[in-house]
C-alpha cells in the first residue's frame, strides 16, 4: 500500500509540471507567431502575444522615428 501523502505529492508535482509545461508552450508559440509577423513594433497580434508581452516585460515602446517627434517645452509629443 502507498503512502496517501506520497500520491497526493505526486498528483500536485504532476499538476504543476504540467502547468509549467503548458505556459512554456504558449509563450513559445505566441513568440513564434510575433515573429514571423513582424509584430515587435505593433499593437500584440492576439490575446495571448499581449500575454506574453506583460509577463516577459517587453512592450511597444517609442520606437517611432527621431525625425517624426517633435521638441515642445521639455515634453516630446507625437
Amino acid at each position: 500500500m502507498v503512502d496517501p501523502m506520497v500520491v497526493v505529492m505526486a498528483i500536485g508535482l504532476s499538476l504543476v509540471t504540467g502547468l509549467v509545461i503548458g505556459i512554456i508552450a504558449i509563450v513559445a508559440l505566441a513568440v513564434r507567431r510575433e515573429d514571423r509577423l513582424y509584430s515587435l513594433t505593433r499593437q500584440a497580434p492576439g490575446v495571448a502575444a499581449r500575454g506574453v508581452r506583460r509577463l516577459t516585460g517587453v512592450g511597444l515602446r517609442d520606437v517611432t522615428p527621431l525625425v517624426a517627434r517633435v521638441q515642445t517645452a521639455g515634453r516630446v509629443t507625437r
